[in-house]
């Protein structure tokens, strides 16, 4: 599986694995297309704005029990979160 890397607040880097910067783009994506605002949508799912930025850079990984809430609050099926990843073939890499 493709890793990036990011700096984190104390010169440390973080791995982010590329499905969860993926879903966290795919979140942002919809979220926007909504015309909804990163508050809104933390409403909605019971977190801070500040968390949801964390789930749409790919900083923080969005649990299946959180996914299925960001998606219903989307108007979305969970699949769709996962929409980019699953048209490039990203699963079948992944389990190699």
């Amino acid at each position: 599986m493709k890793t990036t890397k990011k700096k984190k607040a104390k010169g440390k880097k973080l791995d982010l694995h590329s499905i969860d910067v993926r879903v966290g783009k795919r979140i942002k994506e919809l979220r926007l297309l909504r015309e909804m605002t990163q508050r809104e949508l933390g409403e909605q799912i019971g977190v801070r704005f500040q968390q949801v930025q964390k789930y749409e850079t790919g900083i923080n990984r969005v649990s299946a029990s959180r996914l299925f809430v960001i998606a219903k609050a989307l108007h979305v099926g969970v699949e769709e979160l996962f929409e980019g990843w699953l048209k490039n073939g990203g699963i079948q890499r992944a389990k190699r």
